[in-house]
């Protein structure tokens, strides 16, 4: 009888040791160094910081777009390319220039771009400034707040004084333009204005219009009455200044972009889903969002009830945990976000942060089930330092570990071999080798 028993479990075993091991050779293996790699190509000088309108923009989305269908994925609706017009910052002739004019036409004063100021990127309405002590609004230790004719304007100190950081691109903030001065500045201006002398400023740049793309991917599922999972992430960043200084972006976001289409290559390798599954490389997400929401403003009726894996910014080197992004109105309850912070509990460290920060705040304000996945390391980010050099393969790997499963969760139906293959392969092995053993003794 005990040889029986034995021969069954055995052969259970083999079986489960021969299916995980199918399975296992069949799978893509998901490779951090893959990620790296394309980390650092999206990131390179080559694509002088993937800003909106530019034409290394648009080589970014023929790459993704090009990825995606190496990597079999189809288009979605019978569009790869889902094509939008934004208004962006065009850099024109002319040199930047900040100085003080003397009652009589005289140079007073004549501060040196990138040193004593710098433009930021939030805004171009106007791209020149005369004014004078009467058109002062406000004056602080952090900032002068002017109002011309043309405008308001503003002119300000960054945090720590560090002319590197540049804003995202938004269209309708406030001021008219934006410029970015030193302390030792701010209190030069404000001696010169006080002895009646005009300032005048002028920054290259035009706001101009441009037709731009998201890029999408589609493998289509068993089941295509059920809204897709969508796993997201965008590719655009925020160019080069006036001294051709490129900000790379790699961390935001040529490492979500380069996360995203590995993650493409194991999940296709799993098979035919019981949901479809979309991939979508989001475009111009650092002029506020614009592409996510140009995707949800035409595809809404079919994803009401989707779920959304966003990512950006995923491989610090920096030792902070990995942070699960809401929307600005969700909380630790909201569904979707307790449950897959369920999942990461004694797994990872991990934390929350709840804003509308990223692509996950269309679909939210839409009450569309969303999450981004995000490094939340602030100290590079929208800086010349933000560089491939600084990704983490671990950090990659951390994120991959716990989202994989989550996604398959809700895509190939919590399926078992596939979220536990290895620990079948080690367990139908030990079991294997066990069973045979007793097998062996048992007989006569």
């Amino acid at each position: 009888m005990k040889k029986l028993i034995y021969s069954f479990f055995l052969t259970l075993c083999l079986f489960l040791l021969f299916y995980s091991m199918r399975l296992y050779y069949t799978l893509y293996s998901f490779n951090p160094t893959n990620v790296y790699k394309n980390i650092k190509y999206i990131s390179s000088d080559q694509f002088k910081g993937r800003l909106p309108g530019s034409l290394e923009n648009q080589e970014i989305a023929t790459y993704v777009n090009t990825e995606f269908k190496n990597n079999g994925l189809k288009p979605y609706m019978g569009k790869e390319l889902q094509s939008f017009k934004v208004a962006y910052p065009k850099k024109i002739n002319g040199n930047p220039y900040l100085k003080v004019i003397g009652k009589n036409g005289n140079e007073v004063k004549i501060f040196l771009y990138s040193k004593d100021f710098k433009e930021d990127m939030i805004n171009f309405k106007t791209n020149n400034l005369t004014f004078g002590k009467s058109n002062i609004k406000a004056i602080t230790q952090n900032y002068i707040q002017i109002n011309t004719n043309d405008g308001p304007f503003i002119l300000y100190v960054p945090k720590g004084n560090d002319l590197s950081f540049r804003s995202s691109f938004i269209k309708t903030s406030k001021y008219n333009m934006y410029i970015m001065i030193t302390k030792d500045t701010l209190e030069d201006l404000k001696y010169l204005l006080g002895k009646g002398n005009t300032v005048k400023c002028f920054m290259p740049y035009e706001v101009s219009s441009a037709c731009i793309n998201n890029v999408m991917g589609y493998l289509e599922g068993s089941d295509t009455s059920l809204s897709p999972i969508i796993v997201s992430s965008h590719f655009d960043h925020i160019g080069t200044d006036l001294n051709g200084t490129i900000y790379s972006g790699a961390l935001d976001n040529a490492s979500g972009i380069s996360f995203m289409l590995e993650m493409s290559k194991y999940l296709i390798s799993l098979g035919k889903p019981s949901r479809s599954i979309l991939f979508i490389g989001f475009n111009a997400e650092e002029f506020g969002c614009l592409g996510s929401n140009e995707f949800i403003k035409q595809y809404k009726d079919g994803i009401t009830n989707s779920k959304v894996f966003n990512f950006d910014m995923i491989g610090t080197n920096n030792a902070i945990p990995l942070c699960l992004l809401g929307g600005k109105n969700d909380t630790i309850k909201t569904p979707f976000i307790k449950s897959i912070s369920n999942a990461f509990k004694n797994k990872i460290d991990f934390n929350y942060i709840f804003e509308d920060a990223s692509d996950h705040e269309g679909f939210r304000k839409q009450n569309i089930d969303a999450i981004t996945f995000c490094d939340n390391d602030m100290s590079r980010v929208h800086t010349p330092k933000d560089t491939y050099d600084n990704i983490s393969l671990s950090s990659i790997n951390r994120c991959y570990s716990v989202v994989s499963k989550e996604i398959v969760k809700y895509t190939f139906k919590n399926h078992f071999f596939i979220i536990y293959n290895k620990e079948c392969i080690i367990l139908s092995t030990i079991g294997t080798l066990m069973f045979s053993v007793l097998y062996k003794r048992s007989s006569p």
